[in-house]
């Protein structure tokens, strides 16, 4: 799937096609960087600038379209509104001290650490769900992006470094 998608993208600029990959979730910066630097043959500094900025994408993208989507189901849908408040009344009760006091650095870890299914997507729509407050949120989703990108620039030049010696 993603070499299908990588070479749709192949056609256009490779920063472009880098920050594109970046701002898709099945790719993201933990796939679009090393594709960057492996594939496009762009350089580390280039590479991770086009990355970070295609991945700030689905913050703006989350944030303006998952509100009112969430909104309108929760009207028009009331079984989904009573399972959905039901459950978060269980977290509250369960985790709500210590979401009160590590919310907002939980999703700066939950974006940092590079694993599939952690990243900027994901941090978004938890942000939302948990109701954190966007001045709040967006600084530590966008800080734990800059940390996961060097991570994953760390791990790719290692790697390829590594590969290189053999």
């Amino acid at each position: 799937m993603i070499d299908a998608i990588v070479s749709m993208v192949a056609q256009i600029s490779p920063e472009l096609a880098s920050a594109l990959l970046a701002s898709l979730p099945v790719t993201e910066l933990r796939a679009a960087l090393p594709i960057a630097l492996l594939v496009f043959k762009l350089d580390p500094v280039t590479a991770y600038v086009s990355t970070v900025l295609g991945n700030l994408v689905p913050i703006l993208l989350v944030y303006i379209f998952l509100p009112p989507t969430m909104s309108f189901v929760l009207r028009y849908f009331p079984k989904i509104n009573s399972r959905i408040e039901h459950h978060f009344e269980k977290l509250q009760k369960r985790y709500g001290d210590r979401y009160s006091k590590w919310g907002a650095f939980f999703l700066f870890l939950f974006v940092a650490i590079p694993l599939p299914g952690t990243g900027v997507w994901t941090g978004s729509v938890l942000a939302v769900l948990f109701k954190i407050k966007r001045t709040i949120a967006i600084p530590y989703i966008v800080l734990g992006l800059l940390v996961a990108g060097l991570l994953v620039l760390g791990i790719t030049q290692g790697v390829f470094q590594g590969i290189q010696l053999l």
